[in-house]
């Protein structure tokens, strides 16, 4: 009857069916879970927690199947965003050693990285570490890295120092590590050690160069380290293509030679790798340097490659989907800690 009513809709009277008809025992406790579940997943978080408050109120529940609905409960009101009611509860459940600590540590994180508790979410983290491996350093180190960002809001670099080596010592190919080192050191005038920790994100992982090439050009021309930056570029041009790159090298034709040199390595690179981006870059160049009337289609074009490239994403998730024109290193769509990057291809990066 209650599966008939659950079918049609009726999930009210379903609940009420289930609840007079279930006897609490062994076997019956994990049909009541499942229930709550299937209203969960359904969005019905109120009727979850009904069911799993009426599941805890029986006397008949053994201390661990206490814990299990304890737990289910607490991921209902994290579900209903009632935060403060989960983490009290989780909280008080991660404080015992039971064969369900870890999943409530790990819900416990969830909340304070949803409320940017970072302190609070390191020492959960940290937890975690210890108990399963070196599953959670790279998340670690993201975590450092929230905190010194706020320390570099508080114009604190050394407490973002102290920070930093720590990220590394979780996770040594931290890429955002490199690169808020890279933006302290460019802050502090020691272009040689910026573009160190800047180039060291090519090493790490070379889909983040792009991320790395205004600071890098700030550097090198303040530093008048130029000659040094195009032979990076290209290198980097080298062992992976990028839009970023290419434009970046572009710049630096057209600053060191002219801009008939720099089309022309445009061009040849655009017919390699053809891309948005860099067509309208090569546009944007011919305009700018020709007086010709009859460059009125040209313009149009440009007009519509500038509406084009407002519209594009700049950055998706490998892991979810997710697209957007800001960079976040936790993702909105999954939750994900370095799971965006900058999107390739013709409408990429």
């Amino acid at each position: 009857m209650g599966l008939n009513y659950l079918l049609n809709e009726q999930t009210d009277e379903a609940i009420e069916t289930f609840i007079r008809a279930l006897d609490i025992n062994n076997d019956t406790v994990d049909t009541y879970l499942a229930l709550g579940s299937l209203f969960c997943r359904k969005g019905e978080v109120d009727k979850s927690i009904r069911v799993h408050q009426d599941l805890l109120a029986r006397p008949s529940l053994t201390p661990l199947q206490s814990i299990r609905v304890r737990l289910e409960l607490a991921k209902d009101y994290m579900t209903a965003g009632l935060f403060d009611r989960a983490e009290a509860m989780l909280v008080d459940l991660s404080s015992q050693n039971h064969e369900y600590r870890v999943d409530a540590l790990e819900q416990l994180l969830k909340i304070y990285e949803r409320e940017k508790e970072w302190q609070q979410a390191v020492e959960i983290a940290e937890s975690l570490r210890k108990l399963s491996g070196e599953y959670y350093a790279s998340r670690l180190a993201h975590l450092y890295c929230e905190l010194a960002e706020e320390k570099l809001l508080h114009n604190d670099r050394s407490g973002a120092r102290k920070f930093i080596r720590t990220a590394f010592s979780r996770d040594k190919n931290c890429v955002r590590a490199s690169l808020i080192l890279g933006q302290i050191e460019m802050e502090e005038g020691r272009d040689r050690e910026a573009v160190k920790a800047l180039q060291k994100v090519s090493i790490q992982d070379n889909r983040y160069v792009p991320l790395t090439l205004e600071m890098l050009e700030t550097v090198c021309h303040r530093s008048h380290q130029q000659r040094a930056l195009g032979s990076y570029l290209a290198r980097c041009l080298n062992e992976k293509s990028g839009t970023a790159i290419i434009l970046a090298m572009t710049a630096q034709l057209m600053s060191s030679r002219d801009e008939v040199s720099a089309m022309e390595f445009l061009t040849i690179q655009l017919r390699r790798q053809p891309s948005l981006r860099g067509l309208n870059a090569l546009i944007n160049i011919q305009l700018n340097h020709s007086s010709d009337p009859s460059l009125t289609s040209i313009k149009l074009l440009k007009e519509v490659t500038d509406q084009m490239l407002l519209e594009k994403p700049v950055y998706q998730c490998f892991s979810c989907g997710f697209s957007g024109k800001e960079m976040h290193w936790h993702c909105p769509g999954c939750d994900g800690w370095g799971t965006l990057a900058p999107i390739q291809g013709v409408e990429g990066e």
